[in-house]
């Protein structure tokens, strides 16, 4: 499915950048804001939002800075949580999101977490979450292997030994992939080096806060979550060492949980994170937006 490339103008610490998002579906249909992980882009979402837009919605993926078409910052303190919630304020801000509960929410590991807070602090926009794989607290050694991942320089000669690369090691987290979307997210997922190689499509220098700051300013999100009274849809890979069962659990005593508004789906042919891409997968968020229908 088509879509609108759009972008805004946001604030870093070092001056103002470009950040680009994909609009899907009618101006005057219901908003669902998509948010990637640490390492991906809003073409993440390019196999779920078409899907989202047959079912009534409009669809706004962003590409966070430092990520896919969006500009990479010249100070890489700007790669933090504080910032990265003020760049999703001025996108609401732009798309003219002024209401109370008007929303909806999918967000992917990072996504998630951006989710919580914006979805735990009062008035907030949000009435709908879905999380894909991530809690409110992720362990030290998910955190330590993560940061050695993204801390790496990638070279490829070409998509296809990107992709090769990627089913390599990835294959066992995103569950059910065909070839045509491994290389869709090849591509997508991409970008030129000055030598005419290829790296993966989002800045290194995103590893510098990440070190510092993996979860933002706080070393779990308990309280985010605790305050949050909108529904939620929470999907766990089984095999994910990042969302953990006994998070999984203790979500269910807290907040949408406790409220009784949490869905708790573990898909256990997937790691960290379900790719979104499969069809179960699809189904499993259509139906429960149509089952938590806000009217």
């Amino acid at each position: 499915m088509l879509y609108r490339e759009r972008s805004y103008i946001s604030l870093s610490p070092k001056g103002f950048h470009n950040i680009v998002y994909s609009d899907y579906g009618s101006e005057n249909k219901q908003i669902i804001i998509c948010v990637h992980g640490l390492t991906g882009n809003g073409l993440d979402f390019g196999y779920l939002a078409p899907e989202l837009v047959k079912e009534g919605y409009r669809v706004i993926a962003i590409d966070m800075p430092g990520r896919g078409r969006s500009d990479f910052l010249n100070d890489p303190t700007g790669y933090c949580y504080r910032y990265y919630l003020n760049d999703l304020n001025n996108l609401m801000s732009h798309l003219g999101i002024n209401k109370e509960k008007s929303i909806d929410w999918i967000g992917t590991s990072m996504g998630g977490l951006l989710g919580f807070r914006l979805a735990g602090i009062g008035n907030s926009p949000i009435r709908r979450i879905i999380c894909n794989d991530i809690g409110p607290f992720v362990p030290q050694e998910a955190l330590d292997f993560i940061e050695e991942y993204v801390s790496r320089d990638y070279e490829f000669t070409d998509i296809n030994e990107l992709k090769d690369f990627m089913k390599e090691m990835r294959g066992l987290s995103y569950g059910p992939v065909t070839e045509e979307q491994w290389l869709y997210m090849a591509k997508s997922n991409s970008r030129k080096l000055k030598n005419g190689k290829i790296s993966y499509g989002y800045d290194p220098k995103i590893a510098y806060m990440f070190g510092k700051e993996p979860v933002g300013d706080t070393t779990d999100l308990w309280e985010y979550w605790a305050n949050m009274d909108c529904p939620a849809l929470v999907i766990r890979g089984g095999k994910s060492f990042v969302f953990t069962e006994d998070v999984a659990i203790k979500m269910q005593t807290l907040g949408p949980g406790a409220n009784n508004v949490m869905d708790l789906v573990t898909l256990n042919d997937c790691g960290h994170v379900p790719s979104l891409m499969a069809d179960n997968q699809i189904k499993l968020i259509t139906d429960w937006l149509k089952k938590t229908k806000i009217t």
